[in-house]
């Protein structure tokens, strides 16, 4: 269905986001990646941001791997989604991603990057 409102007939608006926020986060991992210990990794990070005392009042539901969202020309993409309070969506994905990068760099899982080789003839 399409609703159609000319302007200036709005009279109420709700924000729906007024109980929680979204963390909405793709990550492009190369090839070579091992999706499965990606998962494990992304769902430990978002229990233990759940259990940490600095974090845990932010986060409604842990931040935890969603699914395969595409398959690039140089990347598996991949999603992450957690609920969180209004407003704490952004320091919370933030916290996440550093976790998750300095799991990445443990474990040899690489983030996807375009590269160009140059044929010299």
């Amino acid at each position: 269905n399409v609703h159609v409102i000319p302007n200036g007939e709005i009279k109420v608006v709700t924000n729906k986001t007024n109980t929680f926020a979204n963390v909405n986060l793709d990550i492009n991992l190369s090839y070579d990646s091992d999706i499965e210990l990606v998962e494990k990794l992304a769902n430990k990070i978002g229990q233990d941001m759940k259990l940490d005392d600095n974090w845990q009042e932010r986060i409604i539901e842990p931040i935890a791997f969603l699914r395969i969202s595409n398959f690039g020309d140089y990347s598996v993409n991949v999603k992450f989604l957690g609920q969180v309070q209004p407003g704490e969506q952004w320091q919370v994905a933030g916290e996440f991603r550093k976790r998750l990068k300095l799991a990445f760099d443990k474990n040899n899982i690489k983030i996807a990057r375009t590269q160009v080789f140059l044929d010299k003839k």
